[in-house]
């Protein structure tokens, strides 16, 4: 195992943190404010999608990379730090509401993963 392998995990769980802010920004946008119904078209269509779509495409080819060197016992565990990075990142970039309990588990999260890696 090097550093690029793990280097290109952390890429994943990158790739996977963008890849859901970027659905759930185009899920925000493309809600109507007018009373209409929601279009499904209108979130398919948005490039906040099509980030999702590359993002998960590039994640999976990577992880698949990384499993070849790195065993599942060690990666895995990381990819636990998107359940940590994105509730962070959509604090800063999404306006959302993280509350003390929220911050607590992600140090847990954090720490977790620390500690099955080494």
């Amino acid at each position: 195992m090097n550093i690029t392998t793990w280097l290109l995990l952390m890429v994943v769980v990158l790739f996977g943190t963008i890849a859901n802010l970027s659905l759930k920004y185009g899920l925000y946008i493309s809600s109507p404010t007018n009373g209409e119904s929601p279009s499904i078209l209108n979130l398919l269509l948005s490039r906040y999608f099509l980030i999702w779509f590359i993002c998960y495409t590039f994640m999976t080819l990577l992880w698949l990379y990384v499993l070849r060197t790195i065993p599942l016992s060690q990666a895995f565990p990381v990819l636990g730090l998107m359940y940590a990075l994105i509730p962070i990142a959509s604090h800063y970039l999404l306006k959302e509401q993280v509350v003390l309990k929220q911050w607590i588990g992600i140090s847990i999260i954090i720490t977790g993963v620390i500690l099955v890696v080494n």
